[in-house]
C-alpha cells in the first residue's frame, strides 16, 4: 500500500493536526513580568516575604485549606507531610506502583518502607481492595495518588484509615483544582502535597506546596521545612533537625500570578477532557479512565486512556504513538512500573507476582498512553483533531506493520 493510498503522515501524507495551534507551555501571561519585577523591588526574597505568604495562603484557600506552606517541590512537600504525621524508621506506607518516582522516594527519605499495592484498572487510581490486602501492623499510612489530576477513592481510604488508625497523605503533585465530593482535593486528608514543576497545571518550573487542616500537622510541617524553627519562636533557636525545603519569593510571585486563571483552565480542560473521552471511547480498541461517582471535577493533568493493539491490527503501541505524532498529537506512553527500578524492587511484597508484578499495574504500562494537560486548553476543534488523527492511524494501521522495522 503506497502513502499515497494511506495518507498517514508517517509515510508522507498531511498530518490531520497542525502542531503550531497547540497552546505553548508554561504560559506566558500578560502581566507575569511586572510581578516578578514587584518582587524585585522588596526587600524579602525568600523566607519571610509577602509574597510567598500570599500565594501559600490563596493557594490554601482555593483548595478548601487551613494551612499551606510552599516547599521547594512535590517531592519535599510529600516529605514534609510524612515526617510531620509522624511517619519514620520502621513504618510502612502503602502507596501505588503506577506514579511518578517521587511517591516511593518521599517515603524512603523519611526512613519509611513504601509498600506497591495495585490500581483499579478502570481509573488508574490506587486500589483500597488491594490496600486493604496489604496493611500490616508496621502500616502506619496510605499514600494515595490522584494519577493524572483524577481523584483517587478518597471515601474508601478514610474509611480504611478510621478502621485501622492509619494516616492518609494525599499525592496531589498533578491534581490543582481537582474536586472529590464536593470539596478540592489535597487536604481531605491529614495532608497532601502538590507540584509545580515544568509540566504541571500551574508551574514556576519547580516548587511544590504542603497542605493541611490540622494545626499540629502544620506546626511540625513548619520545623522540618525551616531549618528546625518554630512558628513563632526565636529565629535562631532551632528546636529539632529541620531542613531548609523553602521557595523564593521569585516562584511565588509567578505561581500567585498563575493562580488567577486556575479556575479558568480547570473548567478548560474538564470541559475538553470530557468531550474528547466521549470521541475516544467511540474508537474500538481505546478505553479511557473513569472517574468515581464522588468526583465532581478531574484536573486532567494527563488524559488517560487505554490501547487495546488488537483493535489496531496488532499495531505495537510504540509504533501507534509514532504514528500519532506524525498526525500532529504528541501522546506519551505513561509509566513503568516503580518495582522495576532496582533500588525499589525489594518493596514489592507478598502478594505480588515475583517475576510478573502487581497484573493490573503491569497492564497499564504496557497499554496506557497520555494526553498532556496543556493540550486540553486548546480549542475545542482540536480534541476533534485528536480523535481524527487516531481514527487515521486505526483505519491504517495495516501498513504500519508492513513497513515496520
Amino acid at each position: 500500500m503506497t502513502a499515497t493510498q494511506t495518507n498517514l503522515a508517517l509515510q508522507g501524507g498531511k498530518p490531520v493536526v497542525d502542531r503550531s495551534r497547540w497552546p505553548t507551555w508554561p504560559p506566558r501571561l500578560p502581566g507575569l513580568s511586572d510581578a516578578v519585577r514587584q518582587v524585585i523591588q522588596e526587600d524579602q526574597w525568600g523566607v519571610r516575604s509577602s509574597t510567598i505568604e500570599a500565594f501559600e495562603g490563596a493557594f490554601a484557600r482555593t483548595h478548601d485549606a487551613e494551612y499551606g506552606l510552599a516547599m521547594a517541590n512535590g517531592t519535599m512537600a510529600l516529605l514534609a507531610a510524612l515526617k510531620a504525621t509522624g511517619i519514620g524508621p520502621g513504618d510502612e506506607v502503602i502507596i501505588p506502583a503506577y506514579t511518578f518516582v517521587a511517591t516511593a522516594t518521599a517515603v524512603l527519605q523519611a526512613g519509611a518502607q513504601p509498600v506497591f499495592a495495585d490500581i483499579d484498572p478502570q481509573t488508574f487510581n490506587l486500589d483500597p481492595e488491594d490496600v486493604h490486602t496489604r496493611i500490616t501492623p508496621k502500616t502506619k499510612a496510605i499514600m494515595p495518588v490522584h494519577i493524572g489530576g483524577n481523584p483517587a477513592d478518597l471515601t474508601a481510604f478514610m474509611k480504611l484509615a478510621d478502621q485501622h488508625d492509619l494516616v492518609i497523605i494525599e499525592d496531589a503533585a498533578q491534581a490543582p483544582g481537582a474536586i472529590y465530593n464536593g470539596r478540592k482535593v489535597g487536604a481531605q486528608g491529614n495532608a497532601g502535597g502538590f507540584s509545580f514543576q515544568s509540566s504541571k497545571n500551574i508551574t514556576s518550573g519547580e516548587g511544590g506546596i504542603l497542605l493541611t487542616n490540622d494545626r499540629q500537622i502544620y506546626e511540625r510541617a513548619f520545623e522540618v521545612y525551616n531549618c528546625g524553627r518554630t512558628v513563632s519562636g526565636p529565629w535562631y533557636e532551632h528546636v529539632s533537625p529541620g531542613l531548609n525545603l523553602r521557595i523564593s519569593a521569585f516562584q511565588a510571585a509567578v505561581l500567585l500570578h498563575q493562580l488567577d486563571h486556575l479556575e479558568e483552565w480547570a473548567a478548560t480542560r474538564e470541559a475538553n477532557g470530557q468531550y474528547l473521552e466521549e470521541q475516544l471511547d467511540n474508537i474500538p480498541g481505546i478505553t479511557c479512565a473513569r472517574r468515581y461517582p464522588a468526583t465532581t471535577r478531574n484536573a486532567y493533568h494527563l488524559l488517560i486512556f487505554t490501547y487495546d493493539s488488537e483493535a489496531f491490527d496488532g499495531l505495537p503501541k510504540a509504533r501507534f504513538l509514532e504514528a500519532l505524532s506524525a498526525e500532529g498529537v504528541v501522546a506519551t506512553e505513561g509509566y513503568r512500573p516503580l518495582y522495576e527500578m532496582p533500588f525499589l524492587r525489594p518493596y514489592l511484597h507478598e502478594g505480588a507476582d515475583q517475576d510478573t508484578g502487581l497484573p493490573v499495574t503491569e497492564h497499564a504500562c504496557q497499554n496506557g498512553v497520555w494526553i498532556r494537560q496543556f493540550e486540553l486548553l486548546a480549542e475545542r476543534s482540536m480534541m476533534d483533531g485528536i480523535a481524527e488523527a487516531i481514527r487515521k492511524v486505526q483505519k491504517h494501521a495495516a501498513s504500519l506493520l508492513e513497513t515496520s522495522v
